[in-house]
């Protein structure tokens, strides 16, 4: 059925519609997705400076406690007090004294993973250096050391930041220094290894130029749970405090310069994750609810045509109904007024009668099919028994005879030499072989041979009917089938009947296990019933 220009138009519209609706869905949910990439991104950024902020001033505490710890021990008995600080502190891991003169004190520990002595005297010799050549600055931080330590040193003398709390007996200390007549200068400084977060930090103090260097081996191990439950606040974004080189990272010197060999990995959290969820959620939703709407247009459209069709198939039908039984109506109502006349001859009186006794047939033909149809549309059940195919093929051939000659159609019979049992009903069976032959010989009219077939392959019978007329358009051959439709097209066409026909014929077929089909072929038409086959034996009732 073609479809009108006006109706293509529409669907056009509809298709453009679609796509601009699932276009706007597909954009839409890019700039959610988008805005929230973003602003999961800045919130990170923010997040992550804030978590090294944090990390920075709880290193720095620690750091500054520890150096105001070691510069509050008195001169007297230092080494003692070193060795008994090692002891009781668990970030300390060792303690070492060392003199420009002497070198280190042999009496205190040495950690097996601490620098080695002669990297760790590079940092003094490096920082003398320095000092003597910059007398008045008060900060001094160098990477010259071969082991790539960043060295840090500050003049704790009047920094106000190692001014509260003030080291015990650094002001003892510092006093006995000036009273001996000895340069007073203290300078207290660190170290960490970028290259190796497991290696203890290096704190150190030194009251004088030329006094001895008191210091310790710092593990930040033990500080480590303490920072990372600083962070596991959760919620927007995750930071995670990773060592580098286990990470896979690149050393870094900026990050967490306060905390050498580690890094801040901060990542996108939770809420982020759920606000994508939900936007592909909502994304999925509208597009799959847009779906269903097409969808539902599109069944409701292809609904209404064919309701549509469907309703002036039935205005058509019963049109074609009507006229078909006021047809054989007429004939019955004019022939029996001639034979009521007066002067009605035997002759004339035997053909009217005649033609009133088949035009009856014709009538009641037709209303037999009509409360066939009506039985099959209720879905009423046919009893099968076992029947012979062969037998109704040749009851229909000598019943259809005068038709066939009529037609100009030759039956060409190919049947078993033994009867061919199938399981269905006679009825059924007889009344679609009728209609196959009656539409040949509508259809296929002066086309020579008409070939009956039984052949029985397995545990089915199959009766196909084969002419050389001039075959069904393509355009019917998909709705062949349907009520109201005959090989010529529709009801319009001038071929007597009224389309139920082959409907019918399938319809029942099927209630009785059978089935009809129209086989391809490249001339003519051929139809094929397919029976199941009866039991060899079967039981008795």
């Amino acid at each position: 059925m073609a479809v009108r220009p006006r109706t293509l138009w529409w669907w056009i519209l509809l298709a453009a519609a679609a796509g601009v609706a699932g276009f706007a869905v597909f954009r839409l949910h890019h700039t959610a997705q988008a805005e929230i990439a973003a602003q999961g991104e800045l919130t990170v950024r923010v997040v992550e400076a804030q978590g090294v902020q944090l990390i920075d001033e709880q290193v720095r505490t620690v750091r500054k406690s520890l150096l105001i710890e070691l510069a509050g021990f008195h001169v007297d008995g230092l080494g003692a007090s070193l060795a008994r600080w090692d002891a009781a502190n668990e970030l300390v891991s060792g303690t070492f004294l060392w003199n420009p003169a002497g070198g280190f004190d042999s009496t205190l520990a040495w950690p097996a993973d601490a620098p080695k002595r002669e990297q760790v005297e590079a940092i003094w010799q490096e920082f003398r250096r320095w000092r003597n050549s910059h007398p008045q600055e008060n900060s001094w931080s160098s990477t010259k050391v071969p082991w790539l330590l960043p060295n840090v040193a500050d003049r704790t003398l009047d920094d106000p930041r190692f001014s509260d709390p003030k080291p015990r007996y650094e002001g003892e200390n510092l006093d006995l220094l000036r009273d001996s007549g000895r340069r007073v200068d203290p300078w207290i400084g660190w170290s960490g290894n970028l290259n190796e977060a497991r290696q203890p930090w290096i704190i150190w103090y030194q009251t004088g130029p030329e006094e001895p260097v008191r210091g310790c081996f710092v593990d930040v191990r033990p500080l480590l749970p303490s920072l990372r439950r600083l962070l596991a606040a959760g919620g927007a974004v995750d930071l995670e405090l990773v060592d580098e080189r286990r990470a896979g990272i690149a050393p870094s010197t900026g990050l967490l310069r306060d905390l050498p060999g580690y890094a801040l990995r901060a990542t996108p959290g939770e809420l982020f994750s759920r606000k994508t969820a939900e936007a592909r959620l909502a994304a999925g939703t509208a597009a799959l609810l847009l779906a269903v709407f097409l969808l539902g247009v599109v069944a409701l459209g292809l609904r209404t045509r064919r309701e549509a069709r469907d309703a002036g198939r039935k205005i058509t039908f019963v049109t074609q109904v009507s006229h078909e039984l006021r047809t054989p109506l007429t004939s019955i109502r004019m022939f029996s007024d001639l034979l009521s006349g007066p002067d009605v001859t035997e002759e004339k009186r035997l053909k009217f009668a005649g033609m009133i006794a088949t035009e009856s047939s014709r009538l009641s033909a037709l209303v037999e099919r009509l409360l066939a149809f009506n039985a099959l549309e209720r879905g009423k059940p046919v009893e099968c028994k076992p029947l012979a195919v062969d037998a109704v093929v040749r009851e229909v051939v000598d019943e259809m005879k005068p038709t066939l000659d009529e037609a100009g159609l030759q039956p060409a019979l190919e049947l078993p030499p033994g009867p061919a049992m199938a399981l269905g009903d006679h009825s059924t069976l007889k009344q679609a072989l009728l209609n196959l032959v009656e539409n040949a010989c509508k259809y296929a009219r002066g086309s020579g041979a008409l070939k009956i077939a039984v052949a029985q392959p397995g545990r089915q019978v199959v009766l196909s009917v084969s002419d050389r007329g001039p075959g069904i358009p393509p355009d019917v051959r998909a709705r062949l089938f349907e009520p109201f439709v005959q090989g010529g097209g529709s009801l319009t066409t001038k071929s007597p009947g009224v389309g139920l026909g082959l409907s019918l014929a399938r319809g029942l077929l099927r209630q009785a296990g059978a089935g009809l089909e129209l086989l391809p072929a490249e001339s003519g038409a051929t139809f094929e019933i397919r029976l199941p086959a009866a039991p060899a034996n079967p039981a008795a009732p």
